[in-house]
């Protein structure tokens, strides 16, 4: 019961200070970039590199230029999906597990309403996921993969992930005040998660395998093939029922966990920060 108080609490917090974390989202993106000749652009110049290297090393060099899934050039499969985990991966990195340290001295030195500070620093990345889909888009229409009805449930898959990320962001933060070994430890794991989720390979050969269901049970395998299923499949997310409501039962379980634990912690980052 009291993840649920502690939960209710998070989300009051957060809605009287939506301005002020608003605000402090747009300062964070600046800060990010600030030094830099061409600022805030980077956020959008650093994924289209990766992009680029990951088509021309797995297409060109070890696919051969073959499409995939019949047709469908792999470039194409691919850049639909990975957006998905460069906004993943941001929060995996120091822009998740390191958003309550880094932020110390909003804890520590004045009267700051710590459970928006996860959520600020979400948002700051959550602005160039947006402009990333955005290009997407562009791209796919100007090779012929005209928007259609599908892309309605992009605001299901990016409003799902974007509360998913909110929470993941809000637990890793936490448990990384306690422990920096912590932080360290998924900032190492990370890349674990980006080979085991379905980025840069197609999981079909492994259809109907335990294998594939182990796979599943990663929430982020869910994201990626849903952005896949909008943008090239034309799959709607109630095509997938039962994998959806299993995505829905994590992220509420989760969340609650994470009210728990921030509940249970919050005290002490003071002290030990």
């Amino acid at each position: 019961m009291s993840a649920i108080k502690s939960l209710i609490q998070m989300i009051k917090t957060n809605i009287k200070y939506r301005k002020q974390t608003f605000n402090m989202a747009i300062m964070t993106t600046k800060k990010r970039y600030s030094g830099s000749a061409l600022g805030v652009a980077w956020s959008l110049v650093r994924p289209i590199l990766f992009i680029f290297v990951y088509w021309f090393g797995i297409e060109i060099g070890i696919r051969g230029g073959k499409p995939i899934h019949g047709n469908i050039p792999y470039i194409f499969w691919m850049m639909s999906g990975i957006i998905a985990w460069f906004f993943i991966s941001d929060i995996l990195g120091s822009g998740g597990c390191g958003a309550i340290r880094r932020d110390s001295h909003l804890v520590t030195k004045v009267v700051f309403p710590v459970e928006t500070i996860p959520i600020y620093n979400v948002i700051s990345y959550f602005f160039t996921h947006l402009m990333l889909i955005a290009l997407v888009i562009v791209t796919l229409a100007i090779f012929g993969y005209v928007p259609d009805l599908y892309y309605l449930q992009l605001l299901f898959y990016v409003g799902l992930l974007f509360f998913f990320i909110c929470v993941l962001c809000t637990f890793l933060s936490t448990l990384s005040v306690i422990s920096r070994d912590f932080e360290q430890f998924i900032k190492s794991t990370s890349m674990i998660f980006f080979w085991l989720s379905p980025v840069l390979w197609s999981p079909d050969k492994l259809e109907g395998t335990i294998l594939m269901k182990i796979l599943k049970l990663n929430p982020f395998y869910y994201f990626i093939e849903g952005y896949r299923d909008t943008f090239i499949f034309k799959i709607w997310f109630f095509e997938r029922p039962y994998y959806t409501i299993y995505i829905i039962v994590f992220l509420i379980i989760f969340t609650l966990v994470t009210a728990y634990l921030y509940n249970r912690l919050h005290d002490e980052f003071s002290d030990v920060l």
